[in-house]
C-alpha cells in the first residue's frame, strides 16, 4: 500500500477496503473500521482480518493517491473488487 507514492505498509491481511465516509459505515464498520461523517473530506484504509497488530485502520485526506499492488515476489496473485461487483486480478508487480 502506498500513499502518493511513499510505501506505507505490505498488506498482511485478508484483504483491505478502500472506502468514502459515506462507504465507511457498512463494511468497513463491520471489519473494525471507523465512522466517519459524510461531510468530511476523506479516504478510509481498513485492513480486513489483518495478519498484524500494527496494521490498524487509518483515515486519510482525500486528496491523495493511494496505490495498491501486487509485489513481485508475493506468493500468489491478488484480486481486486469494485463495490463487490466487478473484480480484477493483479498479476506480480501490478498496481
Amino acid at each position: 500500500l502506498a500513499v502518493d507514492g511513499r510505501h506505507v505498509t505490505k498488506i498482511a491481511a485478508d484483504g483491505v477496503i478502500l472506502s468514502t465516509p459515506t462507504g465507511s459505515t457498512a463494511y468497513g464498520l463491520a471489519a473494525g473500521g471507523s465512522v466517519v461523517h459524510p461531510g468530511v473530506p476523506a479516504l478510509c484504509v481498513t485492513p480486513i482480518c489483518p495478519h498484524s497488530l500494527s496494521f490498524r485502520p487509518i483515515i486519510l485526506p482525500d486528496s491523495v493517491v493511494v496505490t495498491v499492488s501486487c509485489p513481485v515476489d508475493a506468493r500468489h496473485t491478488t484480486w481486486a473488487a469494485f463495490d463487490g461487483q466487478k473484480q480484477s486480478e493483479l498479476q506480480h508487480g501490478d498496481s
